[in-house]
């Protein structure tokens, strides 16, 4: 609703009485000024007919009450009658009905809001923080309704700031916008069928066969670097959603891009009774080693690798909601997975791989340890990865 409408619609209810009021109040000879609010004139009119009408009286209004509509009144310098003029609680609903009416126009106009400008307001239980949301829409009643649902909103009123898409300010205003919308959603594995339907094209029906583990196992003999490996397991995806559980379906998305920086080699997603996860998966060259052979510290591509997980949840942060848009469900702090090298006595980095596990829920494999898992397809296992890392009873 464009906010000029809005604001005429309200300016009505302070516009006068109208003809059907003015009507019944000359019919019943009851004095009225031309300028009384129709609010006001149908609480007069329904104080006048209680009694004949047998409708319920309503009792007398205290003085916090009369305070309160003073204390809005006086914000658009709306005149409203003393306590004892007003008389009734009715009468008093009708007079803060006209004052809300009249301050909500007032902002609206201050403002001029549109869809897609960002407010920012105060957070409601922290007075000393601001709130930022981006309008969707704007109601009759003059309130802002934000992007990202979960009740957010604001009356016009709460508004310190408006950035509208042509402001400096605009583009990192929308992106707090986003951000905290994504942080207020407690339960984002709630994933609804229709979002899930964005995910069909990868879906991951089986487990892998032979002919996955034998193209793996060639790849692995072959490659010295890691584009083959990414053409063998996106075209053999069931490798990978082997490792992770998913009862009620799993989805393996490859070549994923996160903005105009960073492209993921791997994002599988994962659906158990409990919702829906995500793991971040980056590729390196089966040639590469874990750690260095002199120290045993993270070898540079390894921590390369790491380093690129972690920008890929930095762009989440500030992109979780525009993410979630093809990505559901998907959260800063999914699991990442790491997949380089192969096993070696003189390379096990198991003190590096349990730091990056506890500490940044980034787990290091090589491809022998996703060819076992292959390997070992037609057991009962969950998922390997599950299985090492615990989530299922952690996490879930």
């Amino acid at each position: 609703m464009n906010w000029q409408l809005v604001a005429d619609g309200l300016g009505h209810l302070f516009a006068g009485p109208t003809a059907e009021q003015i009507a019944l109040l000359d019919a019943l000879v009851i004095p009225m000024t031309a300028d009384i609010p129709s609010p006001v004139a149908a609480a007069l009119l329904r104080a006048q007919l209680a009694k004949p009408l047998r409708l319920r009286e309503h009792p007398g209004i205290g003085e916090p009450e009369y305070d309160y509509l003073a204390s809005v009144a006086a914000e658009t310098g709306l005149h409203i009658p003393a306590r004892e003029e007003i008389g009734s609680r009715d009468a008093l609903n009708a007079w803060l009905e006209v004052s809300w009416a009249r301050r909500t126009v007032h902002h609206l106009e201050r403002l001029r809001p549109e869809v897609g400008d960002v407010a920012v307001t105060v957070k409601r239980r922290k007075p000393d923080e601001d709130r930022y949301g981006q309008i969707s829409s704007i109601s009759l009643s003059g309130r802002l309704n934000f992007r990202g649902g979960l009740g957010r909103r604001a009356w016009p009123h709460t508004v310190k700031h408006l950035a509208k898409p042509g402001d400096a300010d605009h583009g990192d205003l929308l992106a707090k916008a986003r951000e905290e919308v994504a942080a207020e959603d407690r339960h984002p594995e709630r994933v609804t069928n229709r979002e899930l339907a964005l995910l069909d094209s990868w879906t991951v029906p089986r487990r892998p066969s032979m002919v996955d583990c034998r193209a793996l196992q060639e790849a692995m003999d072959n490659a010295t670097e890691e584009r083959p490996m990414q053409v063998v397991l996106e075209n053999h995806p069931a490798l990978l959603a082997n490792v992770i559980a998913g009862h009620h379906g799993i989805w393996v998305r490859p070549q994923v891009r996160l903005g105009d920086r960073y492209v993921s080699d791997f994002l599988i997603a994962s659906r158990t009774s409990a919702g829906l996860r995500w793991h971040l998966v980056e590729l390196e060259s089966p040639t590469e080693r874990l750690t260095n052979p002199g120290n045993q510290r993270e070898s540079p591509t390894l921590r390369h690798a790491i380093d690129q997980i972690q920008d890929w949840r930095e762009w989440l942060k500030v992109n979780l909601l525009s993410a979630r848009a093809t990505l559901p469900g998907i959260t800063v702090d999914a699991r990442g997975l790491i997949i380089m090298g192969r096993e070696d006595v003189t390379d096990s980095a198991r003190e590096i791989r349990d730091r990056h596990s506890v500490s940044n829920r980034i787990e290091i494999r090589t491809y022998d340890w996703l060819l076992r898992a292959g390997l070992s397809a037609d057991s009962t296992l969950p998922g390997l990865l599950d299985t090492e890392t615990g989530d299922l009873d952690r996490d879930w």
